[in-house]
């Protein structure tokens, strides 16, 4: 039970999210609200659970283990590893022990893995397992600033022909070994708010990555700030969470310091498994990005299309139409109001339980998320709180909330943010979660913050009269896939313009699942080809569409998986197009490129293609060093 005094040093603590180290959210939740399940591990036989204070032992052992190894203050550690409990447990051992830990997707690229190694001057790396550490093996010759291998999951056998590898247990016992009170005291006290947590490497326009520099108070004041805006919120075990998101991104890494302040019970699940353990878990707050929440409804119309009878079929689509017709955050009376009511029982009930039917905070960020889908959960019972937010101001900027909760916007400010909207539109935000600047990158520094400390976030939109931000397009190159991964467009059309039967090239995605391109070819080159084709059917020849296909998958290299042009549109037109003209001149063109299952969404068939011979371009390999590493070994 809590004091009366306790309570009030809370809620003061509340409305004061700035001055906290990251430890310090664990040490108080810790000392107020012990948790004996708060983080949970999904293993093969169930969940393996872990208290808060064991949670807590655990860093403290790995961040003296880590010292021992001759690590400093300020040294850089990088992370290739699941985002699961084992992450957050490597990730406060670091910031306690003063280290500034650099987490890497695993979805990441060979070629960036080694550049943010290099560019991050990483003295320790921990890695997921061997066979992750073996793909990358071959490179590290590239990172000399690289002292100590450490895996998370070793081997049973000592890895002989490896030099310098440590597994987590044994640099944790080490730790553990010398473990006092005064010992981690002194590395607590050593801890300022402003001292360097972490950097976060994002993709600059020109595809090159950029080492985000985040502090503790950055951090912490952001994950206090933004919990505190969703008052319906418990203490303790009185929430559930259920995490999925890559931690390697700011929002869910800000979430889940927002949960060990609270103390909540947070179990650790992954993108295979999330629908299952939805079911299980039955969380009561849970944060997303649209992508998984587009396949949920996908998914929900396609079962009612083989619903037993005409009836439930056709209550389906009634209940539907009505729902499209909700707003989220208005009132709803009368005939309206009532049908509604018929249909949350006799329809949305089951839909309802896909999420576990205790949903209190469905959050939603990483990307756009669609009017139209955040209307027809909460009609149906499901309520979406969006958001928005950026890695370069540590994580959230603005979010909705109970009863300010409206579709198409991202919500209002949360306490220690500004936002202005420049001449052009774009969104500047200013305030003590903004970063200090790119590590070891003035001048891309000096470019998104200006002497006034605005942050331009390369996003245009605009703020309602009762304070509610539009995102409503982009003036940075950049955009973001409804998976919540930034693209940068610029290196790969770069790649397809240097084909010679390529004029012009431009990739799109922006709040898609995945990325396209929109070709306009150099039609004299192909008329050099001597197809024999007529002009009106020359686009559209599968011979054409193959040598297009070919000139795309050249190109995709050097990009992760996640990031590959995966369709691809032939143009007529032979005027150049400029990028801030491409959403209202090629929109039919774009959604064509999003329908359907053919790889080109072109028709071509009824050709005969024996009537000529298909020509060849050569192509060069894609080199393994350019290509995501295999992750087939983590699943």
């Amino acid at each position: 039970m809590f004091s009366a005094k306790n309570i009030n040093q809370l809620e003061q603590r509340i409305r004061s999210p700035l001055g906290h180290t990251l430890p310090s959210l664990l040490d108080e939740a810790c000392r107020l609200r012990p948790n004996a399940a708060a983080f949970n591990q999904s293993i093969e036989a169930g969940w393996r659970s872990l208290s808060n204070s064991a949670f807590q032992a655990k860093t403290e052992a790995l961040a003296l283990g880590l010292l021992d190894l001759g690590l400093e203050r300020g040294d850089r550690v990088a992370l290739l590893i699941r985002s699961d409990v084992n992450f957050a447990i490597a990730d406060m051992s670091c910031l306690l022990a003063g280290l500034v830990d650099v987490p890497i997707d695993l979805t990441q690229t060979l070629e960036n893995i080694v550049f943010v190694l290099q560019h991050s001057e990483a003295k320790a790396f921990i890695v997921a397992n061997l066979e992750v550490l073996q793909q990358v093996l071959p490179y590290l010759d590239q990172a000399p600033n690289l002292e100590h291998i450490i895996l998370v999951e070793a081997p049973a056998n000592p890895v002989t022909h490896l030099h310098k590898i440590y597994s987590l247990d044994h640099i944790r016992a080490a730790g553990q070994a010398q473990h006092s009170a005064s010992q981690v005291d002194d590395l607590r006290t050593a801890l300022s708010p402003h001292d360097l947590a972490t950097l976060v490497y994002v993709p600059g326009t020109d595809g090159q990555l950029l080492g985000v520099m985040l502090t503790h108070e950055n951090l912490s004041g952001n994950a206090l700030a933004a919990f505190a805006s969703l008052s319906r919120l418990q203490w303790g075990m009185q929430e559930i969470a259920l995490s999925f998101l890559p931690l390697t991104h700011v929002f869910a890494r800000c979430l889940i310091y927002g949960h060990i302040y609270y103390g909540h019970t947070i179990y650790f699940s992954n993108p295979n498994r999330v629908l299952k353990h939805l079911k299980e878990v039955k969380p009561t707050i849970f944060a997303s990005v649209p992508l998984l929440l587009e396949k949920i409804y996908s998914k929900t119309l396609e079962q009612s299309s083989n619903l037993p009878s005409k009836r439930s079929r056709l209550a389906f689509a009634l209940a539907l139409w009505l729902a499209k017709r909700y707003k989220l955050g208005y009132s709803t009376w009368g005939i309206y109001a009532l049908l509604l009511k018929i249909a949350d029982r006799f329809v949305w009930s089951p839909w309802r339980s896909l999420f576990g039917n205790r949903l209190k905070y469905l959050l939603c960020g990483g990307a756009a998320l669609k009017p139209e889908l955040a209307n027809v959960f909460a009609a149906a019972g499901v309520e979406i709180f969006q958001g928005y937010g950026l890695t370069q101001a540590s994580a959230v900027v603005c979010c909705n909330r109970d009863r300010a909760n409206r579709a198409g916007t991202v919500g209002r400010l949360i306490e220690g943010v500004e936002v202005a909207i420049a001449p052009d539109h774009e969104i500047l935000v200013r305030g003590a979660y903004v970063t200090p600047g790119y590590y070891k990158k003035p001048a891309a520094t000096e470019a998104a913050i200006d002497e006034r400390g605005w942050l331009h976030t390369g996003d245009l939109g605009a703020l309602t009269k009762d304070g509610f931000l539009q995102v409503t397009g982009l003036k940075k190159a950049l955009f973001k896939l409804s998976t919540g991964k930034y693209i940068a467009p610029q290196p790969i059309e770069a790649r397809l313009e240097n084909s010679p039967l390529v004029k012009q090239a431009i990739v799109v995605g922006a709040d898609q699942k995945f990325c396209g391109a929109l070709i306009v070819p150099d039609f004299e080159a192909l008329r050099k080809l001597k197809l024999g084709l007529p002009e009106e059917t020359l686009l559209k020849h599968p011979c054409v569409l193959s040598l297009y296909q070919a000139i795309v998958d050249e190109a995709n290299c050097h990009q992760p998986y996640w990031a590959s042009v995966k369709r691809c549109r032939l143009l007529s037109s032979n005027e150049s197009i400029n990028r801030q003209e491409i959403a209202s001149v090629l929109a039919k063109d774009i959604s064509l490129l999003y329908t359907g299952d053919r790889t080109t969404p072109q028709d071509s068939s009824g050709f005969d293609l024996q009537e000529i011979e298909c020509p060849v371009i050569p192509t060069k390999a894609c080199p393994t060093f350019a290509q995501s590493l295999n992750l087939s070994i983590l699943n």
